[in-house]
């Protein structure tokens, strides 16, 4: 079994304890919302919400659930270990001057964008298209996209489905260019700047690299979509019609 083990730091996080309901930490004590959660659990979703680290978005949220029922203080976490493929977790912690070895299970739970409608090639993404929804850490993978501002304002590569997850890759800047469409060759040098006409031969949005015809010349070039129908050409000069 991998472990993971970590010297720990504190954070200010979010946890989902026990019954998976919300408890922002600076407000649990004294907050009269109802009993707090057992002081074992809460350190200990801590610490492994901290083992971690940065590849797990601020909004995480922890479900613990202990292998045997533990009610006694928390001086100190000495150890705690993680295996991140199956959850189960192994601590050893300072509690009124005896080393208590734990054990249990940690569910780590993100909030992820999806689409709530079919989205199709060529639309632009709004806020209004997307909602959230929870699912745990090993489900949402590093190849989905986990912020909607990393959505908004985009366009999708491929159809979109409705409550699906958005894949890294899926979605790029507004296609401005299209594929058989004419657009402007442009050619700068210092103050120099030559315009051509052209056919595009692929789509893209703004920053994209397409393949581009100079109508004059029936040339294929490549430059960089800089704006509607526009693509810019570095290297040799594109050619003019005489």
């Amino acid at each position: 079994m991998t472990i993971v083990r970590h010297t720990f730091r504190r954070p200010l996080v979010t946890l989902m304890l026990g019954t998976m309901l919300a408890l922002p930490l600076p407000a649990a004590a004294g907050s009269g919302a109802g009993p707090a959660p057992n002081p074992v659990e809460t350190r200990l979703a801590e610490e492994l919400l901290a083992t971690l680290g940065p590849s797990v978005p601020p909004d995480a949220q922890v479900a613990l659930t202990l292998g045997r029922p533990f009610d006694g203080p928390v001086d100190a976490v000495r150890d705690i270990g993680l295996d991140p493929r199956t959850g189960i977790f192994q601590a050893r912690i300072l509690s009124g001057g005896h080393v208590v070895e734990l054990s249990g299970r940690a569910d780590v739970e993100v909030t992820m964008p999806v689409p709530v409608r079919r989205i199709r090639p060529g639309e632009i993404i709004e806020a209004s298209d997307l909602t959230t929804i929870r699912l745990s850490l090993d489900r949402a993978g590093a190849g989905f996209i986990a912020s909607a501002d990393a959505l908004i304002g985009q366009s999708p590569r491929r159809q979109l489905s409705t409550g699906r997850l958005v894949q890294v890759g899926s979605v790029g800047a507004p296609i401005v260019v299209q594929r058989n469409r004419p657009v402007t060759l442009v050619y700068e040098d210092g103050a120099l700047l030559l315009a051509a006409r052209g056919r595009a031969l692929q789509e893209g949005g703004v920053g994209d690299t397409v393949r581009v015809m100079n109508i004059a010349s029936n040339t294929v070039v490549t430059g960089t979509v800089t704006g509607a129908e526009t693509v810019s050409v570095s290297g040799p000069r594109v050619p003019q019609r005489p």
